[in-house]
């Protein structure tokens, strides 16, 4: 193939869209991930969330997390976080 049909073909590659992608194996789904304890459950994409909300709450710019630690002690109830290797604080991890 030449210089040209190769580019044509990575441009039709990138072109996929997402749907066909993970019908030919392309893409692995997120996992959803669920903590149980003691009869209380928590998607940990919401204890994420309430993390986040958390922090911005405290007055921060939203957008201002260029990284974020999560440390979940279920016998304790309680998700503790550092933010930006600085901010820390803790939230309820089963509930609001």
């Amino acid at each position: 193939m030449g210089t040209a049909e190769n580019t044509k073909q990575t441009v039709q590659e990138e072109q996929k869209s997402t749907s066909e992608k993970q019908a030919a194996g392309q893409v692995d789904a997120a996992p959803e991930v669920v903590l149980q304890y003691r009869g209380y459950e928590v998607d940990i994409e919401a204890v994420t969330e309430r993390v986040k909300k958390h922090y911005y709450s405290k007055g921060y710019k939203k957008g201002s997390i260029n990284n974020l630690q999560i440390y979940m002690k279920p016998e304790e109830f309680t998700a503790y976080y550092v933010i930006n290797d600085g901010v820390v604080g803790k939230v309820n991890l089963f509930y609001d």
